[in-house]
């Protein structure tokens, strides 16, 4: 979703929606939007299954989190009230993490899991705990979890 040097226009869109195959390189991205749309107050992202085994398969999943993790993109979201992420699989922790860090009016987060049974998996209530434990910029969030 990113490019190299390039910048998405400036915005004042209150509303974003994005709606992707949510990986490590998408993260990025995501962050360049937020950045241009610094008046945004609702955030959603649809991470909808969409295979990119092929371009996945050339990429390193550990190695494109610690360039995530460690990469400054000098912003903040100073208007984003509501986050929405629909579809929720692990992979998008450290995107979680960066945007509870930077969301410093951020009031509610809520994240629905991607399922296949009626069963919950172990797997997400692990999960849930690890988000719950992840610092955050805003004291008033509220962080909601459904599977």
């Amino acid at each position: 979703m990113e490019l190299e040097g390039w910048q998405p226009p400036p915005s004042t869109w209150k509303f974003l929606q994005l709606r992707m195959n949510l990986k490590q390189l998408d993260f990025p991205g995501i962050c360049c939007f937020l950045q241009s749309s610094s008046d945004v107050e609702t955030l959603v992202i649809d991470g909808y299954k969409k295979s990119r085994d092929l371009l996945l398969k050339y990429t390193n999943k550990d190695e494109q989190t610690r360039r995530f993790e460690t990469h400054d993109f000098n912003c903040s979201f100073p208007h984003l009230k509501t986050i929405k992420i629909l579809n929720f699989s692990g992979s998008v922790m450290p995107l979680v993490k960066y945007l509870l860090k930077h969301a410093t009016v951020l009031e509610k987060f809520i994240i629905a899991a991607r399922r296949k049974r009626s069963d919950v998996s172990p797997d997400y209530v692990k999960m849930e705990q690890e988000l719950l434990s992840f610092p955050r910029s805003s004291s008033q969030v509220s962080v909601i979890f459904s599977y």
